[in-house]
Formats: structure tokens, C-alpha cells, sequence
């Protein structure tokens, strides 16, 4: 678990982070995914990608019962990563943050999976 850094192959380019790391009273068996990516990278799979190799890494190696992540309700660029890597629609909540942030009044969704939902999503 933690943050790892994304990385062009081809050029050794920074292409931002992605984090995997546990949920709320720090537990390890309900981890939270979670990237940022440069707007250069954007729709080049990359965050399908990494996010399905922490996946899998997760429920295979690391005991991982469940995945779970946020986003804001309109960026569904993210939302349809989610929904690849297996993950779907938990809720949708006011978005509490102290930044002013375009679309925040359509508020946040939470996507998860668990560990048997993901065994049927790969099969």
C-alpha cells in the first residue's frame, strides 16, 4: 500500500500518481484507490491501467476485502475508470470540501468493489 509514482515507458515522463491505501480507521482490508494524473495523460488509459493493477495487486496480494473511490459527481471521465477496473456506484453525497470547485453543488459519488464482485468482473 501507499503512492506510486506513473511513468512513460517510453520517455520516463512523469505522469502523475495513483494511491492505494486504507479506508477510514485505517483499515487494511478496505482500501481507497485514488489517482492524479497530468492533463497530458488524460484519455490514454493510463488510469485504467494502474488502477486495475492496484486492484488486482490488492485482492490477490495484499488480503484487500474491498476497494473503494470518490470523485466528483460530473467527472465522469473518472467515474467511467471506476466503472472499468469493476467498481460501482455506492452513493452520491453533498461535497463538503473548503475549496470552491466547479460542480461541487452535484456533489461526490463513492464507487467500490469487493473481493468477489472483482473474482465475476475478471472472470
Amino acid at each position: 500500500m501507499g503512492t506510486w509514482a506513473a511513468e512513460s515507458t517510453a520517455t520516463g515522463e512523469f505522469l502523475g500518481w495513483f494511491h492505494f491505501r486504507p479506508g477510514p480507521g485505517t483499515d487494511i482490508t478496505n482500501i481507497d484507490l485514488g489517482y492524479r494524473l497530468r492533463r497530458s495523460a488524460w484519455n490514454q488509459g493510463y488510469a485504467t491501467e494502474g488502477s486495475r493493477a492496484l486492484v488486482g495487486m490488492g485482492f490477490t496480494d495484499l488480503g484487500v476485502e474491498r476497494v473503494f473511490g470518490h470523485t466528483m459527481t460530473v467527472n465522469t471521465a473518472s467515474r467511467r475508470v471506476m466503472e472499468k477496473c469493476g467498481l460501482t456506484l455506492v452513493r452520491t453525497t453533498p461535497y463538503e470540501g473548503a475549496d470552491v470547485i466547479e460542480g461541487a453543488a452535484h456533489g461526490e459519488v463513492e464507487y467500490a468493489l469487493t473481493k468477489p464482485e472483482w473474482v465475476s468482473f475478471i472472470s
